[in-house]
Formats: structure tokens, sequence, C-alpha cells
């Protein structure tokens, strides 16, 4: 991944929030069974739909309107407790902290808030987050994905006004985001996820 400040994938970065680049891994992890709940749940329920697991790792395809051909940016999570973790892409990494209410950006602005209903709203690290859709179903190469909520956040008017359109699906986190600056579009969405693999171990 080139981040690019200002660009829709600098955007996936800080607002997707997820993890690392692996530098272990060489190829894409394998599809993987949804692991069990965090042993803290949340009473909200958010943290089924933002699941940040330590170690595990997601895989997606960048396309873009312009551009026929797709791109892989892969990141990782890091667990440092039950109310902190850490989001990394290659350089770059956000730090989130776990509320009772939902998962926000220590930077500011939240990315999933409850109660996930429909019309709920939110500030989000961008601008206002709606929720636009429950009980979506999403197909990807990870599977297809029922029970998704969508949301849709939309920036202040102007020249970076953005708008991201995006599926959290239960037990999987981000299966499906949508950004738009502009005239550029860009579409994320999940190849693989799971534990991450030491090639180095087997």
């Amino acid at each position: 991944m080139r981040p690019e400040s200002g660009a829709p994938r600098g955007v996936l970065a800080g607002t997707l929030a997820a993890s690392a680049l692996i530098g272990c891994t060489t190829a894409a992890p394998p599809r993987a069974t949804p692991a069990p709940a965090s042993a803290n749940p949340s009473p909200t329920g958010v943290d089924r739909f933002l699941p940040l697991r330590d170690g595990f790792v997601l895989n997606y395809w960048v396309s873009t309107a312009a551009s026929a051909e797709r791109e892989q940016v892969i990141f990782r999570v890091e667990r440092h407790s039950s109310e902190r973790a850490s989001l990394r892409t290659g350089n770059r990494t956000q730090r989130l902290e776990l509320a009772p209410d939902g998962v926000r950006l220590l930077s500011g602005g939240y990315l999933l808030r409850a109660p996930l209903a429909l019309g709920a709203e939110w500030t989000g690290p961008v601008g206002r987050v709606r929720v636009s859709a429950v009980d979506t179903s999403v197909d990807v190469d990870a599977g297809h994905f029922v029970g998704c909520v969508e949301t849709t956040e939309v920036g202040e008017a102007g020249p970076d006004e953005r708008t991201i359109v995006t599926s959290y699906c239960p037990d999987v986190g981000i299966t499906l985001m949508r950004v738009e600056a502009g005239e550029r579009e860009e579409r994320f969405e999940l190849r693989s996820y799971g534990p991450s693999v030491d090639i180095n171990a087997m």
C-alpha cells in the first residue's frame, strides 16, 4: 500500500483502522472460521461487528474506477488490553479505544457506536456517520456474509469532501468499503482473514 495524504487509500488507513503489514508472511492468510467472541464482550454488541483479535490479518483487494487492475493491502490487529488496540498497515498505526458504547480512534471519532440501528448517527473520524442499512448480506472473495451493518460517513463539504460506505459483518469486521473523494473512487473488498501465519514455523 502506498499511503497518500488526502487520497482515499489514506482514508482507509486512518478510518478503517485495520492493522499492520506483515513482514513475516509472504502469502495471504487462509480463510478462517471466526474465532470465539472476546472474553469481555461489549454489552452493546458493537465488538461483534468490529472484532479486534490480536494477531489477526485482513487482506483486501483494492480497485479503482480508473483501472481494471487490483492491488492488495494487508492489515494486522494488535490487541494490547480489553480497552486498547492498534491497527497497522505498512508504517502507519491507528490506536483505538474500545469504549463501553463502541470503538473509537484515540485521535477522535467513532468507527462504530451503539445502537447499531437504522438511522443512528455519530461523529466519525472524517465527518458524520449514519447507519444506512442493517441485516444486509455481502459477497466478497472471503465468503458470503449475512446480518451485516452498513454505515455511510460524509465529510465536510468542499474540495476534500469524502463519502465512505462501509459494511461491517458479524465476527469478521469490515468486509467491504467504498471511498469516494471528488471524482475518485476506491473499493476495498475482503479477500481473506484469520490469524497471521509465520512461514518460518511451517
